[in-house]
């Protein structure tokens, strides 16, 4: 197996901090009323005054997320998708008919696995939609094991990586959020010639990333989870960036 290779998430061609660290307080969403911050979990918008100001991307391919229904919705980054491209994303829960007359032939499940395909190397043209499962990577063996759609469904793959997720998750490091999972599955099937597309999609993941880089790196006596990975904290370039604008 190829080692994951180690992306820069500074590189990506978007940049929220501008707009997002406005939103300093709760607010109802407009549609259920619920009181949330930056969007709403169930109703998939921007919220307040981030209403008109997040990007909205089209995809060249649908994007279904079964969601397990034990999966929180306030902890899923999948969400994050249905915001930035809400006319190509659907979330779904899982049930055993949730998939009902989805065209198996013309679906890809994105799912590791021998027979899974690298999706950088196969003719995406041939795909609809393809199929990300959002829980924890229990329930999505579940999921895949009792559900006959998901089996016949072509498993499709992206080239492995090192999350850059701030939840500690008890896998391999390469385990990615699934937000991440999603912007490399469309990165990927772009080919050498990608230049940013979909980048959007990692709009709010990269600004959460940030800005908990930076709160724990003004902090340096408060300690981040002992058991994520190595170095996951970068001070080095905190430290640089409080030097360049002092």
């Amino acid at each position: 197996m190829a080692s994951p290779e180690t992306y820069d998430i500074h590189e990506l061609k978007v940049d929220p901090e501008p707009v997002l660290s406005k939103c300093t307080e709760r607010v109802a969403c407009e549609t259920c009323g619920k009181s949330v911050k930056y969007f709403c979990y169930y109703c998939y918008r921007a919220v307040g005054e981030l209403e008109g100001k997040v990007p909205q991307i089209r995809l060249p391919f649908k994007l279904d997320v079964v969601k397990h229904a034990k999966e929180l919705d306030g902890k899923s980054t999948a969400i994050h998708a249905k915001v930035v491209a809400p006319e190509d994303v659907e979330i779904i829960t899982y049930s055993d008919a949730c998939l009902d007359g989805v065209d198996v032939e013309r679906t890809a499940l994105l799912y590791p696995g021998p027979d899974a395909q690298d999706v950088g190397a196969m003719d995406i043209s041939r795909v609809e939609r393809v199929v990300v499962i959002d829980g924890t990577w229990s329930q999505a063996k579940a999921m895949v094991r009792d559900s006959a759609q998901l089996q016949r469904m072509q498993k499709v793959t992206i080239r492995p990586r090192r999350t850059r997720f701030w939840r500690y998750q008890n896998m391999d490091e390469q385990y990615l959020a699934t937000i991440e999972a999603i912007y490399f599955l469309y990165r990927d099937s772009a080919g050498s010639g990608y230049d940013g597309e979909y980048d959007a999609l990692m709009y709010f993941f990269k600004y959460f990333y940030t800005y908990i880089q930076g709160e724990y790196a003004a902090r340096p006596e408060r300690r981040f989870h002992s058991r994520h990975q190595a170095n996951y904290i970068d001070y080095s370039a905190a430290q640089g960036g409080a030097e360049r604008a002092a």
